[in-house]
């Protein structure tokens, strides 16, 4: 929604010791307050216990090593490649605001940060030490948190005063009006309040060189992570050791070979092959123990790769959302089968893809004959138990789709920065066929489930009357 910034804004209240109006951020604080708010998740997602926490569920989700991959490393790359590309989003923005500043030091930022990981020696030494680091993410936070208030206190002084318009023009009670007069009076105090500890007084030159510094910390934070050497950093953040961390142990010269000479041990998953598929018809049912995962060093070109690679992924194929919300509606329909009416199964077939439509017609011919024994209890039962278990691992992967996607989205101004989902946790770099089985079984669970449910409810209606 377009929001009408009260005039009041135009003139900002001067206080002592700040810069003047030419300086100021201003309006683009807004912006300024998300780039903090995806600073501080940067730096919160690469905390060892949201490290240990990734790690762990690369190793045990049999969703992902299922539609994914079961290769350790190559999720980790993944993981590796969303995080350099978030430090190269927030970098491209920050040069942007650089070149407006009076130093001009930062008016030339914008190629800094093309490999995060090979940032020139002259930046050396920027980076904050870790408590102060540490220090500068709750500042953040708090900036955010003030312009998050801010543009709520924006919208109601906006209504008020679109309240009051309306209110001159049709003559309205002297006392409403006062009354209204008031509570406009209030709502300017408390934005000119939120705007003098905001950053919408700060200068160009602060606002960056927070930014700025902030993410050369980060850089030097994945390397410990990552186990990424480089010569180069502070030693302040290079020598913490991390729990658990996930150690590539590769230079940055090895890491650009392998780019080049991809490593013949990478995981090439063939739909059509059962040997080689790390889906099949043999898994659907069964949460099997892999055995432990061998380790292949990889390029962090690996999106690059999964996009030349010979199975489409839901992510390329932009249905990764679609099936994500696919899942959690069977998901729903699953808790409740007996409730599942005519409406419910309309706009369940209506969501399906025209893949998974062919895809259940067949399965549904060549299952028809198990209609013979749709009376037995006992296959409800047991269809019912194999939809729990493809949900119990299909249905995180959703659902972190959804939230993946929720903390992406440009309309929503965020300023949580608490536990962050990356994509290879969720639906975006599954396996394209092998999801589409996945749903395809469920649906025809669920097919019988609610067949036979409903059956024993009008035995039982039956035996009533």
């Amino acid at each position: 929604m377009t929001m009408k910034f009260p005039t009041m804004l135009k003139a900002p209240h001067r206080n002592k010791g700040l810069v003047s109006e030419k300086q100021m951020i201003g309006i683009l604080s807004f912006d300024v307050s998300r780039l903090m708010s995806r600073v501080a998740k940067l730096w919160h997602c690469l905390s060892d216990k949201q490290m240990s926490r990734l790690r762990e569920e690369l190793r045990c989700s049999f969703g992902i090593r299922t539609l994914i991959s079961d290769d350790h490393a190559y999720l980790i790359d993944l993981a590796l490649q969303e995080i350099v590309d978030n430090v190269k989003g927030v970098a491209l923005s920050v040069a942007r605001l650089g070149k407006k500043c009076s130093d001009p030091i930062y008016h030339n930022l914008d190629n800094v940060f093309n490999n995060p990981l090979e940032i020139d020696i002259k930046w050396c030494g920027w980076e904050y030490r870790l408590k102060k680091m540490e220090k500068r993410v709750i500042k953040m936070k708090k900036f955010a948190a003030f312009m998050s208030q801010m543009y709520e206190e924006l919208e109601v002084l906006s209504e008020l005063e679109t309240s009051l318009t309306r209110m001159q023009s049709n003559v309205a009670n002297q006392e409403q009006m006062q009354e209204v007069h008031q509570k406009i009076s209030w709502r300017r105090e408390e934005v000119s309040r939120l705007r003098g500890i905001s950053p919408w007084v700060r200068s160009y030159d602060y606002i960056v060189r927070l930014l700025l510094r902030s993410l050369f910390t980060i850089v030097e934070r994945i390397k410990v992570v990552f186990g990424i050497k480089t010569g180069i950093g502070s030693s302040e953040v290079t020598n913490l050791h991390h729990n658990g961390c996930f150690v590539h142990k590769n230079s940055i010269s090895a890491i650009t070979r392998a780019s080049v000479y991809p490593s013949e041990g990478y995981l090439r998953r063939s739909v059509s092959n059962p040997a080689t598929c790390s889906f099949s018809a043999r898994n659907i049912f069964q949460n099997d123990v892999f055995d432990p995962i061998k380790k292949v060093n990889l390029s962090f070109e690996t999106k690059q790769r999964l996009v030349n690679g010979q199975e489409p992924t839901l992510g390329n194929a932009g249905l990764a959302l679609l099936y994500a919300n696919i899942i959690i509606f069977i998901e729903t329909l699953a808790k409740s089968p007996r409730f599942i009416n005519a409406d419910a199964r309309d706009d369940l077939y209506d969501m399906l893809t025209t893949n998974i439509k062919q895809s259940l017609r067949e399965k549904l011919l060549l299952s028809k004959k198990e209609d013979l024994y749709a009376n037995d209890e006992s296959m409800a039962l047991e269809r019912r138990s194999s939809v729990q278990r493809i949900l119990d691992w299909l249905s995180p992967l959703a659902h972190n789709m959804i939230k993946w996607y929720s903390d992406r989205s440009f309309i929503k101004h965020a300023t949580d920065s608490g536990g962050s989902v990356f994509s290879v946790q969720t639906l975006y770099y599954a396996d394209q066929a092998a999801s589409e089985m996945a749903i395809t079984e469920l649906i025809v669970g669920l097919h019988y489930v609610s067949k036979v449910s409903q059956k024993i409810i009008d035995r039982s209606f039956l035996r009533c009357a």
